[in-house]
């Protein structure tokens, strides 16, 4: 998943950064727009915080406390948390692709970066609990919704383009997957526990 995650994004950015607005980046955005009310647009407003780090520590700080798998290799979740977003800031000065709404620069979006890094961090250390299978299934899910929304958000709160979501989703996939074949690389560290 890591390789063909970053393969994927390097490819992207490399379209973006040749060609600017993808083919389509605007058809997509107004499919997405088309369905904007009133009420969606007050609970993008909301779900728009999922890829801050004000709701992402206090996330991050809950699932070290609930889960010993993730607490047995903190640091390494913590430096995927961490090293998404830091590329992403590098990887924007290189594109330098505008967001839609203004001047600043929107290839890959930070929101999406990491939150999608939280989300696979998530999958991977709640696959490795002794949860049961729907217990698995619904905690996996509602993390996949969770970064699908933020992706959603950034979009109809025009602050980035489709592609510039789906960049973030890849870079985000990519540095938590990187992570997780780390931990399950080392001994015992990345075992499933039975129930």
């Amino acid at each position: 998943m890591c390789l063909i995650s970053l393969s994927v994004f390097l490819g992207l950015g490399i379209m973006v950064y040749a060609t600017g607005l993808l083919p389509g980046d605007l058809l997509l955005r107004e499919l997405l727009l088309l369905k904007d009310s009133g009420v969606v647009t007050e609970i993008m407003r909301w779900v728009n915080y999922g890829g801050r780090a004000q709701v992402l520590v206090p996330a991050a700080i809950l699932l070290f406390w609930l889960s010993p798998v993730a607490r047995r290799t903190w640091w390494l979740w913590c430096a995927a948390l961490i090293s998404g977003p830091l590329l992403q800031n590098i990887v924007k000065l290189v594109v330098g692709r505008p967001r839609p709404n203004g001047s600043s620069l929107g290839f890959p979006s930070g929101d999406a970066t990491a939150a999608t890094a939280f989300a696979v961090v998530v999958i991977y250390v709640v696959s490795r609990e002794g949860l049961g299978r729907g217990a698995r299934w619904a905690l996996s899910a509602l993390a996949v919704c969770i970064m699908l929304a933020v992706g959603w958000a950034r979009i109809t709160r025009y602050a980035h383009w489709p592609s510039d979501v789906l960049g973030g989703f890849l870079l985000g996939a990519g540095c938590a997957a990187a992570a997780a074949w780390w931990a399950s690389s080392r001994s015992g560290l990345g075992a499933p526990q039975t129930s």
